[in-house]
């Protein structure tokens, strides 16, 4: 019988690689479980091994089967041994785990074909770097509410006094700080008195020849 010496390692990152040896007559569910104990995945997901050819293009598909209540057509891993599938001493597979989600894409090249022994098969002969974590951590964004006299600079703070929203006062009531500036018009239309006005008779408190207006001090 013989034993089956595989490198595996990520499409994108061939510093990361696991040696796994593996019976001729055990199967690519046994090989698929073994990738995932040696990366550390948690086997959560859909899988597949691909057939390849030198330049890891896929071919004849092996799949996972999850549910085993609704066979389809196909070739499934829990009965698929790996030597009918072994046609050149380095034979290649492309295997893909989680193709709906982080879809990992993992290179398995078979390196030699050894003597049987008698040792557990299968098992991770070798280990070479760290493998990625499986899932990605999400920091929560911090929601900012919009602060704008926050953000105001120093010469702003007169601009946005003068345009908030004024309330008047009804019967009985104290206006509540300083009355904001209206034109000539809008006091008279409002009924109010014309303390504060954008334009003044020459002379009159509160006007300022070049510089517009302000308020006039109580």
């Amino acid at each position: 019988m013989a034993v089956y010496k595989f490198k595996v390692y990520f499409e994108d990152d061939e510093s990361v690689w696991r040696e796994i040896e593996i019976k001729s007559t055990q199967t690519f569910e046994d090989l698929h479980n073994t990738i995932q104990k040696a990366i550390n995945f948690d086997d959560a997901h859909s899988a597949s091994f691909y057939v390849s050819n030198d330049v890891w293009r896929k071919g004849k598909e092996v799949r996972i089967l999850r549910s085993r209540k609704a066979l389809q057509k196909g070739l499934w891993m829990h009965e698929t041994k790996i030597a009918s599938l072994i046609d050149d001493p380095h034979q290649k597979f492309v295997y893909e785990f989680d193709p709906d989600g982080a879809c990992w894409t993992i290179h398995v090249e078979l390196l030699k074909i050894l003597p049987d022994s008698p040792v557990d098969y299968p098992r991770i002969s070798k280990s070479r770097g760290n493998a990625p974590a499986q899932y990605k951590a999400t920091v929560p964004t911090d929601v900012v509410e919009d602060d704008d006299d926050a953000v105001l600079e120093e010469d702003d703070t007169y601009v946005h006094k003068v345009t908030e929203q004024y309330h008047a006062p009804t019967e009985g009531e104290e206006e509540e700080g300083p009355m904001p500036l209206r034109t000539k018009s809008e006091a008279e239309e409002l009924g109010e008195g014309t303390e504060m006005v954008e334009e003044e008779e020459e002379g009159g408190e509160g006007f300022e020849e070049e510089g517009g207006f302000e308020e006039e001090e109580v």
